[in-house]
């Protein structure tokens, strides 16, 4: 389940936190189910669910009480996905830089003081870096966040980098200002971004950030740490030549 925000409007988020419910359980589920699950009132939950069944979004199984949602927002979600005006033309980028380096791809920006994950386009391989598309992670533990602070002008990074809680998620998730200051440098120096065991001791990252339509974003890979350890420079190379693709398209 997505972790709540205290800006959340509660009844957005519930009918979010339903279908995410959907996703895990993967079978039609009934009110008390939905209820229990959620720690939410069952007329509060009933009432959304009736008013999702009443616009075409959830149907009940054979006029059971169990829910199960309808290909509605499938269709929907294809549709605005198609459309996306920023991945319909990054998205086959993405796929290439993944094609080249074998490796798991994923586009970031930056929501307050965490990377958010826009798109993932993930490795062929068996063992290899896992991402979700809405997902967030705070700035300090992988080259994303690197990236996109290695975008901003000096004053501003610097500023940011003052808000920030370095809490420790792996021996090496950087904890230090200072060092923090040091690896974008060195970033900016070299080319691209890296980050050794920043979140879990098992997989590293390795991006670069790329400018569309005036906004920095991150692109980066992500795979088991021994496999980036063993091949920066060609991922880091291949990084560095798909960001100035992107950017010469925008």
């Amino acid at each position: 389940m997505t972790v709540a925000n205290d800006s959340d409007v509660k009844s957005a988020r519930r009918v979010v936190e339903i279908f995410q419910l959907f996703a895990e359980l993967k079978q039609a589920v009934p009110l008390a189910l939905i209820s229990k699950r959620l720690e939410f009132p069952k007329s509060s939950c009933l009432a959304l669910l009736k008013t999702l069944e009443s616009n075409g979004y959830l149907y009940r199984v054979h006029d059971s009480a169990d829910y199960y949602p309808t290909r509605r927002i499938f269709d929907e979600a294809r549709v605005i996905i198609d459309n996306d005006p920023l991945l319909s033309h990054v998205r086959p980028v993405l796929q290439e830089l993944c094609n080249e380096t074998g490796e798991t791809v994923f586009l970031a920006t930056r929501t307050g003081h965490q990377s958010h994950y826009l798109e993932v386009v993930q490795s062929g391989q068996t063992l290899r870096y896992a991402a979700t598309v809405g997902e967030k992670r705070p700035l300090h533990i992988g080259a994303a966040g690197q990236a996109l602070l290695g975008a901003m002008t000096d004053d501003a990074r610097n500023a940011l980098i003052e808000e920030l809680e370095f809490e420790q998620y792996a021996p090496n998730t950087v904890t230090s200002k200072t060092r923090y200051k040091r690896l974008i440098e060195q970033g900016k120096e070299r080319g691209w971004f890296v980050s050794i065991g920043g979140y879990q001791s098992e997989i590293a990252s390795i991006g670069h950030y790329v400018w569309i339509n005036g906004e920095a974003y991150a692109i980066v890979v992500g795979a088991p740490t021994q496999r980036v350890k063993g091949n920066e420079i060609s991922i880091g190379r291949a990084v560095a030549k798909y960001c100035k693709k992107i950017s010469s398209r925008t």
